[in-house]
């Protein structure tokens, strides 16, 4: 199975050649952090047999970023590693197989193995591999269960101890009918007049006046008697 899906490669790349490698459609694979990717390049063994090949990113603006370069061979196969990327070169299969391991959601963008060969431009082997990086699920859950716990303040109804000055104004205030617990009352004091006290000052006025009149009665009635 393996083996038919190598020659099948071959033969596709063997095609595009002929037809002076058209633009090819890409092939798209999503993973999450953490993953690795794997693909296989095919390359015509009797031209590429001992040329260099390389993993290459492409820019938003076509700009090109060369991760990885295999070295020279002469039939032998050849393992290079860069960073998070690898390449095996095998030449008798005509395959290249590229890995990148340990994938982050920066790694996103286009992707191409090439026939390496400055200064002249890099020769497409296969279809350009569009990569796309998510963040795992379960890491963000587990970010989220470590943040710390939200702490509340609790409001302290403090007592208020009254001042010197205010006991001393209660105590002062006490015999004047004044409720001591409010402290403003002593401002704002009125004078309590009850009802007994009223009848009483009438009732003193009125026996004044009887007592000066029975007087002025008795000393005119001494006068005339004279």
């Amino acid at each position: 199975m393996r083996k038919a899906r190598l020659w099948g490669l071959l033969w596709t790349s063997f095609i595009l050649e002929l037809q002076g490698a058209p633009k090819l459609e890409e092939i798209k694979y999503t993973l999450t952090e953490g993953q690795s990717l794997s693909e296989s390049c095919p390359f015509n063994v009797g031209k590429y047999f001992s040329i260099r090949k390389a993993w290459q990113r492409l820019g938003d603006r076509g700009e090109l970023q060369t991760l990885a370069v295999t070295d020279k061979v002469s039939g032998l196969s050849s393992k290079v590693h860069v960073d998070r990327c690898s390449l095996e070169d095998i030449p008798s299969e005509g395959i290249l197989h590229v890995h990148m391991t340990d994938l982050r959601v920066e790694d996103s963008g286009l992707y191409q193995c090439v026939i390496y060969q400055p200064p002249k431009d890099p020769v497409l082997l296969h279809h350009p591999i569009r990569l796309v990086v998510t963040k795992d699920p379960a890491q963000d859950l587990a970010q989220g269960s470590t943040l710390p716990p939200v702490t509340t303040k609790a409001r302290v109804k403090t007592r208020i101890n009254p001042s010197p000055v205010t006991q001393l104004l209660t105590m002062s205030t006490a015999g004047l009918g004044v409720n001591p617990t409010h402290g403003t009352d002593v401002l704002n004091m009125e004078p309590r007049i009850s009802v007994i006290s009223i009848v009483t000052i009438v009732l003193c006025g009125i026996l004044s006046k009887s007592l000066v009149f029975t007087f002025l009665l008795i000393a005119t009635q001494r006068s005339f008697g004279r």
